[in-house]
């Protein structure tokens, strides 16, 4: 077979046709013949366009282009063609935005010299091309949710978007820079229980509200990084802690809420926290302070992880308390200090104090002066010789309990006189 294909008389004229194509190419190369050829869409390239950067200039537009018509041999014109061409004009000296007409220059790639090549147009010339201002901006981001959230869960306002860049660097030609009012991510998404956060396009939006199309600026990042909360809400029971006192406690005292529930809204693990607790506790209140009727605003302590939906921000507490308990004022003597600061002496200068107890009508009616004991704690005062008013401790010495009989809280004090012991 191999033979064969050897004493083929084809294969023979195939190679020697090959060989003479060859050898012509060789001899055209050496003896001068010459061919044209016509070079077109050459780009051209601006030498200087950091120079012009500086100056807050730039080249607007795409690069003109020119064509030339050269004269070489074939092997030299073949190596020719707009990507080995290099066609350069000097921007350097630009100081202003215009329009431009400036002479270009030709260069012959590597390993061709003007020797081989012969320009018979094109060599030399001009382009005209524009030079605008430039300018780099950061721009604000503005987010807007296009969705929906599920049943039982609110999506956040526009205020809770937040943005990775925090803004985004625009930078280019400064009339289309300067057209950009802010950019705008849109996210959206149906039925949503969770939060949002990823990467997004976005777009420009012009100061009329509109955007803007095909916009041929620069921009520091392709994408924004958006996260937007998607909040659980629940309706939370609010209450008070009543704190026994003044012979009231629980048992005999309650009060009622001008808002029984609060509506708020926040991470699932948030809502599902307070939950769990049963309800929202919006303070604790001593009974000693306060007497049946009295009416008390209270503001709403929530937790950070939490926003408040309903939008009242305090809430008015009634206290009532048990028409069986009495009242009394007893007149005593027995004040005593504690704590008086070394190398002092305290001398107290009220010798008596009118005190308000409150209880059940048999325990009211067996208190004696004795049972009521007064006590001043020195220990807060400042060393220095003088008068000074204290706050006083008022409790009952041995009669009921807490809950039966008990001093109103009405703020006593007492006037102290320390002196150099």
């Amino acid at each position: 077979m191999g033979k064969k294909i050897l004493d083929s008389k084809i294969l023979y004229i195939f190679l020697s046709v090959l060989i003479a194509i060859a050898l012509w190419f060789y001899v055209t190369s050496l003896d001068g013949n010459e061919d044209s050829k016509l070079i077109t869409n050459i780009p051209v390239t601006f030498v200087g366009e950091e120079t012009l950067e500086q100056r807050g200039l730039m080249i607007v537009g795409d690069p003109p282009r020119v064509s030339v018509r050269v004269s070489a041999a074939p092997m030299v014109l073949a190596r020719l063609d707009n990507q080995s061409l290099q066609v350069t004009v000097d921007v350097s000296q630009i100081t202003e935005a215009s329009q431009y007409t400036l002479a270009y220059t030709v260069a012959l790639p590597a390993g061709v010299n003007s020797s081989q090549v012969q320009f018979l147009s094109g060599q030399t010339g001009n382009v005209t091309f524009t030079v605008a201002r430039y300018t780099s901006r950061q721009i604000e981001i503005q987010g807007q949710f296009v969705g929906t959230a599920a049943e039982g869960y609110l999506p956040g306002s526009s205020d809770d978007f937040v943005f990775s860049p925090t803004t985004l660097t625009v930078s280019g030609q400064a009339d289309l820079v300067n057209q950009i009012a802010y950019v705008r991510v849109t996210v959206d998404g149906e039925d949503l229980t969770e939060s949002i956060n990823g990467d997004y396009p976005y777009e420009f939006i012009g100061i009329d509200g509109e955007p803007l199309e095909d916009l041929d600026v620069e921009v520091d990042s392709e994408t924004i990084h958006v996260s937007f909360p998607i909040y659980a809400m629940a309706e939370i029971p609010l209450q008070v802690t009543l704190v026994a006192g003044g012979g009231a406690s629980s048992s005999n005292a309650s009060y009622e809420l001008s808002e029984d529930t609060i509506l708020v809204a926040g991470s699932s693990q948030a809502v599902a926290a307070i939950q769990e607790e049963g309800g929202l506790t919006i303070a604790a209140i001593d009974l000693a302070t306060v007497r049946d009727g009295d009416q008390l605003k209270l503001s709403i302590p929530l937790a950070d992880e939490l926003t408040n939906i309903s939008g009242f921000t305090e809430v008015t507490v009634t206290i009532h308390i048990d028409n069986g308990l009495e009242t009394r004022t007893i007149e005593t003597s027995n004040i005593d200090y504690i704590n008086c600061p070394s190398g002092w002496r305290a001398r107290v200068l009220t010798q008596v104090l009118n005190v308000e107890i409150r209880g059940t009508p048999e325990l009211v009616e067996s208190v004696i002066e004795e049972n009521v004991i007064v006590s001043v704690d020195l220990s807060t005062i400042h060393e220095a010789a003088g008068q000074y008013s204290v706050a006083a401790t008022v409790y009952l010495n041995s009669v009921g309990t807490v809950d039966q009989i008990g001093v109103m809280n009405n703020g006593y004090e007492v006037v102290v006189e320390l002196s150099r012991g």
